[in-house]
């Protein structure tokens, strides 16, 4: 049986669409106190709506996770609000333009590196030191991707990133893991979200024929193992990254 995330906190970036959509979803659901953390407001509100409307508690703080002094809020305004935090969903994230390495734009690069590493590297510290005040642990969950874990010609900003947060993750799960706050990443493969949109139905069309279950992942199915790895049923696991992919190896 689940075990429930009553009287639980958390903070789930990227938090209006895709993958922390159905994460924010799904927390609220197992009854955890959710705040919404996304840079597009409308989709934000819809989504806290809807916890609200199940009998879940949900707000939204708007949040734009390149700028350092805006994680910095996210997390005091929490403290204020919450006093302190359990879970904290470090999910939002872009791909690039599929362009080959040599072809790629200092701008691009940076504007990858930014957003899919560096704002990862704030929310987890700023989490991290919450956790950390509070002596209460805390689960810290690190959205990666496969393509961290592997060359994806065309991708390579993105592929950099992702391995960037893989590493990320491992080195701050061993720094604190005596502390009782656990940190971990999930992989997953080609999902049916739009960061895929960049692809085109081409695109995707040739990434399930690469996928052995023959289908794209769904983002419900990443938020199951998002919401695994923010409760209890995963006490002993920290340091650790799971691939959710359908199989794929390449």
């Amino acid at each position: 049986m689940l075990s429930s995330l009553q009287n639980k906190n958390a903070i789930v970036t990227g938090g209006a669409q895709g993958i922390g959509k159905e994460t924010s979803l799904l927390l609220g659901k197992r009854g955890a106190s959710v705040i919404v953390s996304d840079i597009n407001e409308k989709a934000g509100y819809e989504v806290v709506e809807e916890i609200n409307s199940k009998g879940g508690n949900a707000t939204f703080f708007q949040c734009d996770v390149t700028k350092e002094e805006e994680i910095i809020q996210l997390t005091e305004q929490f403290a204020i609000q919450n006093k302190r935090l359990d879970i904290m969903v470090n999910n939002a994230g872009i791909a690039n333009k599929p362009t080959f390495m040599h072809k790629v734009s200092t701008e691009v690069w940076n504007q990858l590196i930014l957003l899919d590493l560096t704002s990862v590297f704030w929310c987890q510290k700023y989490a991290t030191k919450l956790m950390l005040k509070d002596k209460l642990g805390g689960s810290i969950i690190n959205v990666s991707s496969i393509a961290g874990l592997g060359a994806a010609p065309s991708l390579g900003p993105y592929c950099v990133a992702k391995a960037g947060v893989i590493e990320l993750t491992t080195t701050g799960a061993l720094e604190v893991a005596k502390s009782g706050v656990r940190i971990n990443a999930v992989c997953p493969g080609w999902t049916e979200t739009a960061i895929l949109d960049v692809a085109g139905e081409r695109g995707k069309s040739a990434m399930e024929k690469n996928i052995p279950m023959g289908r794209l992942g769904k983002p419900s199915e990443v938020a199951n193992l998002i919401v695994f790895l923010a409760s209890e049923e995963s006490s002993f696991i920290t340091g650790s990254v799971y691939r959710i992919d359908g199989g794929t190896r390449s």
